[in-house]
C-alpha cells in the first residue's frame, strides 16, 4: 500500500514545519519527501509482554513498562496501534506469548519490515541437559513457577526458545528488549529497588511442552541457523538486555508508578533524542542513567548481528522529528484541554512537578504565517499521565476561541517548571533492619525538617538508611579466667549509614559500631541537608528543554589534552548534524576518571545574549563545593588573579577562583578553572560519584553571590575551594535567582509565594556525573 502525502506528514512530523520553512526550506523537505515515497511502504510490528501479577511475589513496574513502549511506538516511531500487540499479567502465558509470537510477527513480517519483542517479568534458570547439571536462563510467564515449591516443573519460555523464534522471522529489522534477570542473590530487594529474578534457589526444570515446541521450532529452521542458535551475539538484529547474565535487573518505584530502571530510562532518552542521535549514543546514556542509581549491581547490555554497525538506528527506524517531552493522547472539553504522557521528562522531575506548570503545544499556521505560542497548563497529575487545559497569555475570551483545537499526537514541550518550595528527602528504611531499630529510625527522622522515611520498596525515597556489621573485634575481653579458658572475643556490632537506592555507600556516612539508632540519625542530619541540597539543584537540570544555547565540555588534561564528555541544551542538540563524532563517554557508559586525573571544563555561550554561570558540584566525599567564574582584564579588573589550589583533608583537590560573578558574553568560550602553568585541578580521590552542575541564568544571580561570598568571608578567605558550610541556603538561593529571572512566567502563570516558577528562556542547567576510581 503506497505512502500519502497526507500519511507521510503525519508520521514523519513534517506538516508542521513545512509550511512556515520558506523556499528553500520547503524544497528540502519536498525532495526528502518524494525520496520516502519512492522507497517500499515497511510495515512495523510490535508484540509486548508484561507481567506484574505473579502467583505468591507480585512485581509492579512491568504493565508500566508495556505502557511506555507502547507509546513510544505510536507517536514517535509512527507504529499503527493495531500492530502493537500487548500481553499482560494473566494474559501472559507461555502458550500465548509463543503463539502470539508466531501469529502477529513471524507469519506477518516480510523482509524489511520493522519487528520489536519486548518482556518485563521475572527471568530465571533451569536445568536442561541429560545430567540436569546445564542452566539455562529463561523468561517466567505468568503461569511460571515462582517461589520455592514442590514441583520443580515451569513452563518458562526458555531464552534459547526465543532465540529460534527470532530467527524464524523473515525480517532482520528485530530489536529484542529483555528487562528482566536470571541471577537471584538470595532477597527480593536490592536496597530501595525490586529484583526481577525469580525468588527461589530450588532447581527447575522446564515443562515438556516447551521442550516440543522448541523442537518444532527446529525442524523449521534450516541446520545453519540451528548451529548457532545459543549465541546471542549472533541474533538477527539488535538485542537489548537490562542486565548481564550474572547480574540483577531492577525496578523501581516513583510517586504514583513503577517500572523497570531500564526501560524508564531507555524510553525516556529515545523521547529526547535528536534526529542525529545513533543508538549507541542512547544506549550509552541509559545505561549511564542505569548505573547511577543501580551501580555495579545492573549493568545493562547492548548485542546482536548489528550491535557492531556504526550509527545504528534506534529500533531500526530513524528519528525524524526533535526531541519532546510528551504527547497529546486524549483531548476533552471540545479541544480545549487534553491528557499528555510525559515519558520525556525524568522520572524525579515528574514526581515534583507542579499545577500551574506550562507545556509549548507544537502548533503553526497552515497559512504559512507566523502564530502566537500556544500553551497547555497543567491542571493534575497521576504517574506519567497528567491533565492540562488551553492556555493563552492573551487570556481574553476572543484570544481562547480563536485558539487551535488540540489534537491527539501532538508534541509538547516544557516551556514553565513550577516546584514546590518545600521539597523534602525521603529515606527509605532497609530491610535488613529489625523491627525495633525500624520504629526508631522513623521516630528519629520525624524530628528532621523536610526529611521523612519510608519502609524500603514501599514506596519512593531518594535513599537508604541501612546497618552493617562492623568487624568483630581481634582483642579478647580478659586473657584468661582462672581456669585458664581463653574468653570470648567482643561480638561484631552493628554500625548505621546512608547509601544509594542500589545500596552503594554514601561516603563519610558509616558510624561506630555500637551506636543506637537515634543517635545514628541525628549524626547524618549535616549529610542529609547537603544530600536535599543536591536533590534541589538536580531538579534545575534542563538540558533536554532550555531555549539558551549553552554548551559545556569535560576535558582531561593528562596524559594528553582529551573532551571526554560534552552537554548541550536542546536548542543545540537538534541542530547537530548526522555523523557527528560523539565523545568516548558518550557510548561508554558512566564516565571513569581514576585519581589523579587532571581535569577542567569548557563553556559555550552560544546564545545572543550575555549569561551569568555559576559552577557547583558534590564531591567524591559528597561535600557541596563550588568553583566561581574568574574576572576578566577590564578597566575593574586590570589583571585576573590565578587559580589557588589546596588539598583537603580527604585527600581531595578543590580550587577557587576569585569570587567574582560576571556575564559570559554571547560566543565566548570560558575555562573553569583557568589553565595557569602554575595549577591545573586534580581528582585525589577518595573513590566514588562526582557530580557537577553548570548553571546559567539571563539575570544575575544576586543571592547566590552573596551567599557564596559569605561562605568564603567566613572560611577566612582562605585560598582553598572551601566545602560549603551551608548547602541548603545556596541551593534555595540558586531557585530564587532562577524564579526572580522568571519573573515574567511566574506573573503569567500565577504561581503563589509557595512555588518557584522557572521559564526555560530564562535559564539552562548541565549535569555531570562520573567516577572517581
Amino acid at each position: 500500500m503506497g505512502l500519502t502525502r497526507r500519511d507521510f506528514l503525519e508520521r514523519t512530523g513534517l506538516a508542521l514545519a513545512v509550511w512556515g520553512a520558506g523556499d528553500m526550506g520547503l524544497s528540502i523537505l519536498v525532495n526528502r519527501y518524494r525520496k520516502v515515497l519512492a522507497e517500499p511502504t515497511r510495515r512495523k510490528l510490535a508484540l509486548l509482554v508484561g507481567i506484574n501479577q505473579y502467583q505468591g511475589v507480585a512485581l509492579s513496574g512491568c504493565v508500566t513498562d508495556v505502557e511506555l513502549q507502547r507509546e513510544l511506538l505510536i507517536y514517535r516511531f509512527g507504529f499503527q496501534p493495531q500492530d502493537i500487540l500487548t500481553l499482560t499479567d494473566q494474559q501472559a502465558t507461555r502458550a500465548a506469548i509463543a503463539t502470539a509470537f508466531i501469529s502477529h510477527l513471524t507469519e506477518q513480517a516480510q523482509s524489511g519490515d520493522v519487528v520489536i519483542f519486548h518482556f518485563s517479568g521475572y527471568g530465571g534458570t533451569v536445568a536442561t541437559g541429560a545430567s540436569l547439571e546445564e542452566m539455562q536462563p529463561s523468561l517466567v510467564p505468568v503461569d511460571g513457577l515462582v517461589g520455592d515449591g514442590e514441583s520443580a516443573v515451569s513452563s518458562d519460555l526458555l531464552e534459547e526458545t526465543l532465540g529460534l523464534l527470532v530467527r524464524s522471522l523473515q525480517t532482520d529489522k528485530v530489536t529484542t528488549i529483555l528487562d528482566t534477570s536470571y541471577t537471584y542473590p538470595g532477597k527480593s530487594l536490592l536496597g530501595n529497588l525490586r529484583i526481577r529474578t525469580r525468588p527461589t534457589t530450588s532447581p527447575i526444570q522446564p515443562d515438556k511442552a516447551e521442550l516440543v515446541f522448541q523442537e518444532q521450532l527446529l525442524n523449521k529452521i534450516s541446520p545453519r541457523l540451528h548451529l548457532s542458535r545459543s549465541s546471542q551475539s549472533s541474533l538477527p538484529g539488535i538485542h537489548l538486555a537490562a542486565t548481564t547474565p550474572s547480574r540483577m535487573a531492577t525496578e523501581v518505584r516513583w510517586n504514583g508508578f513503577s517500572a523497570g530502571l531500564f526501560t524508564c530510562a531507555l524510553t525516556r532518552h529515545l523521547w529526547q533524542a535528536a534526529p542525529a542521535t545513533s543508538l549507541q549514543v542512547i544506549f550509552s546514556r541509559t545505561k549511564t542513567q542505569v548505573e547511577q542509581l543501580a551501580g555495579q549491581e545492573q549493568q545493562p547490555q547492548l548485542s546482536g548481528q548489528k550491535s557492531q554497525e556504526v550509527s545504528l538506528q534506534p529500533y531500526n527506524l530513524p528519528v525524524t522529528t526533535p526531541g519532546v517531552d510528551g504527547v497529546v493522547t486524549e483531548v476533552e472539553d471540545g479541544g480545549k484541554a487534553a491528557q499528555i504522557w510525559l515519558a520525556g521528562l525524568p522520572a524525579p522531575l515528574l514526581e515534583h512537578y507542579g499545577v500551574n506548570s506550562l507545556f509549548t503545544l507544537v502548533e503553526f499556521s497552515s497559512t504559512g504565517e507566523n502564530q502566537s505560542p500556544v500553551y497547555l497548563q497543567l491542571t493534575a497529575k497521576e504517574g506519567l499521565t497528567v491533565r492540562a487545559k488551553l492556555y493563552r497569555v492573551d487570556s481574553a475570551p476572543e484570544a481562547l476561541e480563536a485558539a487551535p483545537v488540540i489534537k491527539v499526537g501532538q508534541f509538547v514541550q516544557e516551556r514553565v517548571r513550577v516546584l514546590p518550595r518545600n521539597i523534602g528527602l525521603t529515606v527509605a528504611l532497609d530491610s535488613n533492619l529489625e523491627r525495633i531499630e525500624r520504629v526508631d529510625a522513623i521516630s528519629a527522622f520525624t524530628a528532621i525538617p523536610r526529611v521523612s522515611s519510608a519502609i524500603a520498596g514501599e514506596q519512593s525515597a531518594d535513599y537508604l538508611f541501612s546497618k552493617i556489621q562492623t568487624t568483630p573485634s581481634t582483642q579478647v575481653a580478659a586473657a584468661t579466667n582462672l581456669s585458664g579458658i581463653m574468653a570470648t572475643p567482643t561480638p561484631a556490632q552493628s554500625a548505621y549509614g546512608l547509601f544509594s537506592l542500589g545500596q552503594d555507600a554514601i561516603p563519610n556516612t558509616a558510624g561506630e559500631g555500637g551506636e543506637a539508632v537515634k543517635f545514628a540519625v541525628r549524626r547524618l542530619i549535616p549529610k542529609l541537608q547537603t544530600l536535599l541540597a543536591t536533590k534541589l539543584l538536580n531538579l534545575t537540570v534542563n538540558e533536554t528543554s532550555s531555549q539558551l544555547a549553552v554548551r559545556m565540555t569535560l576535558e582531561r588534561l593528562n596524559p594528553q589534552p582529551q573532551a571526554l564528555l560534552r552537554k548541550e541544551t536542546w536548542v543545540l542538540s537538534q541542530a547537530a548534524k548526522p555523523g557527528s563524532t560523539p565523545t568516548p563517554a558518550e557510548t561508554g557508559g558512566l564516565l571513569s576518571l581514576p585519581i589523579g586525573s587532571r581535569i577542567q571544563y569548557r563553556m559555550e555561550n552560544r546564545s545572543d545574549h550575555p549569561l551569568y554561570p555559576v559552577l557547583l558540584g558534590l564531591d567524591s566525599s559528597s561535600n557541596l563545593i563550588a568553583l566561581y567564574a574568574p574576572p576578566t582584564q577590564t578597566a575593574d579588573h586590570p589583571t585576573a588573579q590565578p587559580a589557588l589550589a589546596m588539598d583537603q583533608p580527604d585527600g581531595q583537590t578543590v580550587a577557587l577562583m576569585p569570587p567574582v560573578f560576571r556575564s559570559i558574553a554571547p560566543g565566548e568560550v570560558l575555562t573553569l578553572p583557568p589553565t595557569f602553568p602554575s595549577f591545573q585541578w586534580a581528582l585525589n580521590g577518595p573513590p566514588g560519584l562526582m557530580e557537577t552542575y553548570l548553571i546559567c541564568s539571563r539575570a544575575p544571580l544576586t543571592q547566590t553571590q552573596t551567599i557564596l561570598e559569605t561562605a568564603l568571608h567566613s572560611a577566612g578567605n582562605n585560598p582553598a575551594f572551601y566545602p560549603l558550610p551551608n548547602p541548603m541556603e545556596v541551593a534555595q538561593a540558586v531557585l530564587q535567582d532562577l524564579h526572580q529571572a522568571s519573573d515574567t512566567a511566574a506573573k503569567v502563570v500565577g504561581t503563589t509565594p509557595d512555588f518557584f516558577a522557572l521559564d526555560v528562556t530564562a535559564w539552562a542547567s548541565l549535569r555531570f556525573v562520573y567516577q572517581v576510581v
